[in-house]
């Protein structure tokens, strides 16, 4: 996939194109294209990577987008303010995101589920199911504000707010635990369980929240129409 990472704190993603070449990107996430390029919805990787993607809290259906005639460019962002992250996965290699980071990827790339503990499903914020994404290709995820990159070298873990978490090696592993003691779950402001990660690999995370920044901006969208009404 031949792209760019475009802007810098509201990015989007250019992608070129020639006859005959293809990409799938999440549906919803369209910007432009040049009058060259097709799009179609897709059940990309068939009927049960399309089911496993429903699972996940996604769309069953990808947009593809091809070439069919000369170049062509096609523009995706995400729709929160935040960038971009682009991984390129070679032969067999994976990567695991949460359900709303996936942007785009090549059409190489299979697309389907990541399993975690109930715990997380529950307690997590994140749902049952992650994306998984193995190679070869690019694969594209939206971060929402800026990018915070780990490096796990195996020897101890990382703790995270879930809803921090954008997306990882899939040598990672991940669990739900407490926090350290229910006085800092009920005044501390950090929920009452925490992403452990362990193992060795990259962890990327949102440096804001976007369940936080979702209820945050409802919040503040429902107390101005109420102050408007009463005016």
């Amino acid at each position: 996939m031949n792209y760019e990472i475009v802007g810098s704190n509201m990015q989007y993603l250019k992608v070129k194109l020639k006859k005959g070449e293809k990409f799938y990107g999440d549906s919803g996430n369209f910007v432009s294209k040049s009058d060259s390029a097709v799009m179609e919805p897709k059940l990309a990787g068939g009927i049960m990577s399309a089911l496993e993607r429903k699972w996940t809290g996604a769309t069953m259906m990808l947009t593809e987008f091809s070439a069919k005639t000369g170049d062509a460019t096609v523009t995706i962002s995400g729709i929160y303010p935040g960038k971009i992250y682009a991984i390129k996965l070679e032969e067999g290699e994976s990567f695991v995101a949460e359900h709303y980071a996936f942007l785009a990827a090549d059409e190489t790339v299979k697309i389907t589920m990541e399993a975690v503990n109930l715990g997380a499903a529950f307690f997590g914020g994140e749902g049952l199911l992650f994306q998984k994404f193995v190679g070869p290709g690019v694969v594209a995820i939206h971060v929402v504000g800026d990018i915070i990159e780990y490096q796990l070298d195996g020897t101890s873990d990382m703790e995270i707010d879930p809803g921090h978490l954008a997306g990882f090696d899939s040598g990672i592993s991940y669990k739900i635990k407490f926090v350290d003691n229910v006085k800092t779950a009920m005044f501390g402001g950090v929920g009452l369980f925490m992403a452990t990660m362990s193992g060795k690999g990259r962890v990327i995370t949102h440096s804001v929240s976007r369940h936080k920044l979702t209820y945050a901006i409802y919040n503040d969208g429902l107390a101005q129409a109420q102050k408007n009404k009463k005016g």
